[in-house]
């Protein structure tokens, strides 16, 4: 199979099964005008931040993403996930020794997109809060992103209605490593990255990122059938 074959097993989309509850449902895009991010999911603080960008230790924040390893890299693998999304921590889970050994070397660069498309879809809004957690701890602890991305993939709630407090999401973040003052939890209750959050998905939805999980290698989009074939494709990619 080619490398840039598409990816056939995108996330899953929520979409009403009864008045009073939500089900994971077929497969679908941004193209769908109830996909379409819109930030919605949950209020916006009225005082907003964008995280600092630049580089400590393995972790460089951009304007719109996270990179692990040298940004410099000759090869850089650009993952678009939703915290949300079952798919994009099936695909995290498979990739995850692969992406820890690329950050500590001088060959590969992974670039990660966070985007909220599945946010307004729930009650919970876990991808729109968890989004903007990750915003914070890339501006006030960048080095702990990437133990804090798997901590937010793991305690992915299992429905469109699980309660997700603002406490339990701060603390798998400390629990991760990330050193958030009591003052961070303002900037989690209140959204202060919300913003921001909305413009890295708009961004990643105008440049064509209609599904997730999406990988792309130097430009070009990687995909198999399933997901260990996308992650054994990412593999030779890198490795030619």
């Amino acid at each position: 199979m080619s490398r840039t074959a598409t990816l056939r097993r995108p996330c899953p989309v929520l979409a009403a099964v009864a008045a009073a509850a939500l089900l994971l449902a077929g497969c679908g895009s941004t193209e769908d005008p109830e996909l379409q991010p819109t930030g919605e999911g949950a209020t916006t603080a009225a005082e907003q931040r964008t995280p600092a960008t630049g580089t400590t230790g393995a972790v460089t924040v951009t304007e719109s993403s996270v990179v692990l390893g040298d940004p410099d890299a000759p090869e850089r693998v650009h993952i678009y996930q939703d915290l949300n999304c079952p798919h994009c921590r099936q695909l995290h889970g498979i990739m995850h020794d692969d992406v820890a050994g690329w950050a500590v070397g001088a060959d590969v660069a992974v670039e990660v997109t966070v985007v909220d498309y599945l946010g307004p879809r729930t009650t919970h809004a876990f991808s729109t809060r968890g989004a903007n957690l990750l915003a914070l701890v890339a501006d006030v602890d960048p080095a702990a992103w990437p133990a804090v991305q798997d901590a937010l993939l793991d305690m992915q709630p299992s429905s469109t209605t699980e309660e997700v407090t603002d406490e339990q999401l701060v603390a798998a973040a400390r629990e991760a490593g990330a050193d958030l003052a009591d003052a961070d939890l303002a900037a989690v209750e209140q959204l202060a990255y919300a913003d921001w959050v909305e413009g890295v998905t708009a961004q990643a939805a105008s440049a064509g990122v209609s599904y997730i999980p999406q990988v792309w290698v130097d430009g070009e989009l990687v995909g198999g059938e399933t997901h260990e074939e996308t992650a054994e494709l990412v593999r030779r990619a890198v490795s030619r």
